[in-house]
């Protein structure tokens, strides 16, 4: 009897600590789930092999986000194809994304300044480079309403919009709705971006409108250019024809066929010095078109890529 009485002890004690354990690890998960009542909602969604974010207030963005100082924000985490993991180191952020499910969890950035997002559960041959930028901007409108507000802490709204929430599984950034458009080429965070962009282009409503040389919508007849289906996978056909000859001053029509974003943008990588100077479509949705005028070119070989996938590459010549 004498030896049963510490044993005794001992599994009280054991099940004592399990359950604290399990209490914390339930209060810790809750915290994550249930975020404050004035978050903005940021849809996340991991593809391979780039993300894309939607804001509630329409704004869409690839490879990168823009988020406010102090503005807490609730994440919706999907995946459109295999099992990801949105990582951002910094802040201690790390969330699956998984097909078919949406998993939830909020944050406060308290520190602006620029960060790395990854991605932490290998999905693919492309798996180094399904990396973005976190943009934690100074949040001027909270300052500027605490100095001429006598409340103690002003409120934060979602604000309004027409973001297209999709469902997992669909299409990894949906309609394109009334906000904007801002991509990086995923990989590359050395890169100083200029208002959001790639390669100076400037922000982009997300219905194909392009940068120099481009223009969003169809022009009957001319030469055309297609995105195939399948095109974001490494190894199938990026661009067909992979290689277009065309007379100075014709008009391209450019289609996306596949179910990903995509970009005619000229230079071989998106490391050339060059690279989206020349021509450069800017996003193109799923299904929607743009047009590239070729009237200033110069004859010659012009080599493309696209930013978003930087292995897609195609050739214009023009005559």
């Amino acid at each position: 009897m004498g030896h049963g009485t510490p044993e005794w002890v001992f599994i009280g004690v054991v099940t004592a600590i399990l359950i604290w354990v399990g209490a914390e690890s339930w209060q810790v998960e809750h915290s994550l789930e249930y975020a404050p009542p004035n978050s903005e909602t940021v849809r996340v969604i991991g593809q391979q092999w780039f993300w894309s974010f939607q804001h509630a207030d329409g704004t869409q963005e690839i490879n990168e986000l823009h988020v406010k100082q102090g503005v807490p924000y609730r994440f919706e985490i999907v995946s459109n194809d295999v099992i990801h993991s949105f990582n951002i180191p910094d802040f201690a952020i790390l969330m699956d994304a998984v097909p078919g499910r949406v998993n939830t969890m909020w944050n406060i950035f308290d520190e602006t300044g620029e960060y790395l997002i990854e991605c932490r559960e290998y999905c693919g041959m492309l798996h180094m480079d399904m990396r973005a930028r976190l943009f934690v901007e100074p949040n001027t409108e909270n300052s500027t309403s605490s100095t001429s507000s006598t409340e103690s802490e002003p409120t934060i709204s979602q604000g309004t919009g027409t973001a297209t929430i999709v469902s997992p599984g669909g299409s990894e950034v949906g309609s394109t709705g009334t906000g904007t458009m801002r991509v990086v080429e995923p990989g590359n965070l050395t890169q100083t971006p200029s208002g959001g962009t790639a390669n100076g282009s400037g922000d982009t409503s997300s219905n194909g409108t392009s940068g120099d040389n481009a223009t969003s919508g169809a022009t009957a007849g001319g030469p055309s250019l297609s995105i195939p289906a399948g095109a974001s996978t490494p190894g199938n056909p990026s661009y067909s024809p992979a290689t277009l000859t065309v007379s100075k001053g014709d008009v391209i029509t450019v289609s996306n066929d596949d179910t990903a974003p995509h970009t005619v943008t000229n230079g071989a990588s998106p490391s050339d010095a060059d690279a989206g100077k020349l021509f450069d479509t800017s996003i193109i949705m799923p299904a929607a078109t743009a047009t590239i005028d070729t009237a200033s070119l110069e004859a010659g070989e012009h080599p493309f890529h696209c930013t978003v996938h930087p292995f897609m590459t195609g050739s214009l010549t023009v005559q």
